[in-house]
């Protein structure tokens, strides 16, 4: 496993908690509102600058629907899936 410094840890101790509760609070896909929910998705990945405890960046998302996002970056972004993080919704 790979060596996290404490800030970090402190940051996916945060998330794991927010996960498990998005994934409560909306058990079915945000996508296909068909599957249940087993993935959280960063809208703004954090690469391009988003954030990993930041609610409004996160969707759940069923694990087909998720690896379709993963998988066709393009089609991700023409459907609001994917951005950059000068096109979020929260500036």
């Amino acid at each position: 496993m790979r060596f996290r410094s404490r800030k970090m840890e402190s940051k996916y101790r945060q998330r794991r908690s927010l996960v498990a509760q998005m994934l409560e609070d909306k058990p079915v896909c945000e996508r296909c509102d068909a599957g249940r929910s087993t993935d959280i998705h960063e809208v703004v990945s954090r690469a391009r600058g988003g954030s990993i405890l930041d609610p409004a960046n996160l969707v759940a998302l069923c694990r087909q629907c998720h690896s379709f996002i993963t998988q066709n970056p393009l089609v991700a972004e023409a459907e609001g899936w994917s951005k950059h993080s000068w096109e979020r919704d929260d500036e």
